[in-house]
């Protein structure tokens, strides 16, 4: 009998405590957690790293709001340090997640995961958050509902105090810019059809060496506060999907980017994007529609200009970084802890 009461005994204390820190948490404020490194040696470092700028830009719509933002790395998956942040947002990059770092449903915590990359995803982690947020209408249809977990459509989006239009710089018009890396070794379809149509390419990004001539080669990296000065200064700025990508419908942030820079993206063809920006994006299904396209777009800078008008003035309506934390500020308003 004794024993049964300090084993109860202990088991009110813990529960005292759980309330405790339930009382406690901050709902104001937001810990990102993020598949990027803060070791300036890896390839996923921070200030090199799409998925810290994507974080960053989605921290500025937060704080707009009145939240308080604080960033964990991949250094701090083992011991998160939460401290009394009230919400969670796991950014699903570059990294495979088997278990979400410090995922205690019992906390207190408002847990969310947001998807807009799929690579070595695992689908039982969806049990360890809240809410799934996904940058795709069909993979939420196909993957997430039917293990009966709530999931919400978040786009990809663009920060346009950022990716703003600027006057045209001579030594960044460059007639057909790609800005990418070739982490697979087996190149990118756009700049694939690029090199065969024989037209005037140039490319920033690492992994090139191998499988592009040098003169096309420009440099292996582009500092991201300069990104809309290239974008808005080139003919034509190319861009493609992973084939996983494409598939399930996430359209890439560097749409959102060059178009709110005012530039002109050249991409592949995906409904998704179609049924978003009608004609004002360019999209290609095969290579001989590529090298039809860019011929007569090269050819013609003022249907250039009227189509990158018509779809900056859509992504600024739909794609904007404060738009997607009004989105994310409603998921997290609405789990009832």
């Amino acid at each position: 009998m004794k024993r049964r009461l300090i084993f109860l005994s202990i088991l009110a204390a813990a529960g005292l405590l759980g309330w405790l820190l339930m009382t406690k948490l901050d709902y104001n404020k937001i810990v990102f957690v993020l598949p990027s490194s803060e070791r300036a040696s890896s390839p996923y470092y921070y200030e090199k790293d799409g998925d810290f700028f994507l974080a960053r830009d989605l921290r500025k719509g937060f704080e707009k709001l009145g939240y308080t933002v604080e960033y964990r790395f991949r250094e701090d998956y083992k011991d998160l340090k939460l401290g009394d942040a009230g919400n969670v947002l796991y950014f699903k990059g570059y990294y495979n997640f088997e278990h979400l770092p410090d995922a205690d449903e019992n906390d207190g915590r408002k847990r969310v995961l947001y998807l807009y990359y799929v690579e070595g995803l695992h689908s039982e982690i969806f049990a360890e958050v809240d809410v799934v947020a996904a940058a795709s209408r069909k993979f939420i249809k196909e993957v997430v509902e039917p293990t009966g977990k709530t999931a919400v459509f978040v786009p990809q989006f663009t920060n346009p105090e950022r990716f703003k239009p600027v006057e045209k710089e001579a030594d960044k018009a460059y007639p057909v810019l790609f800005v990418g890396s070739d982490h697979s070794g087996f190149g990118r379809k756009s700049v694939d059809y690029a090199v065969l149509s024989g037209v005037d390419l140039s490319v920033f990004g690492k992994f090139w060496e191998k499988t592009l001539p040098p003169e096309v080669l420009r440099g292996n990296f582009i500092e991201n506060k300069d990104l809309n000065r290239y974008y808005a200064s080139a003919d034509i700025v190319l861009n493609d999907h992973r084939e996983d990508m494409g598939y399930y419908g996430f359209v890439s942030n560097r749409i959102y980017d060059v178009t709110a820079s005012g530039g002109f993206v050249f991409t592949d063809y995906l409904p998704e994007i179609a049924e978003v920006y009608g004609d004002s994006v360019a999209t290609y299904k095969d290579y001989y529609e590529f090298r039809e396209k860019i011929g007569y777009y090269l050819a013609h800078p003022e249907v250039r200009a009227a189509m990158a008008e018509k779809a900056k003035q859509i992504t600024l309506a739909n794609f904007t970084n404060d738009k997607a934390a009004r989105i994310f500020d409603g998921i997290f308003k609405n789990i009832k802890k």
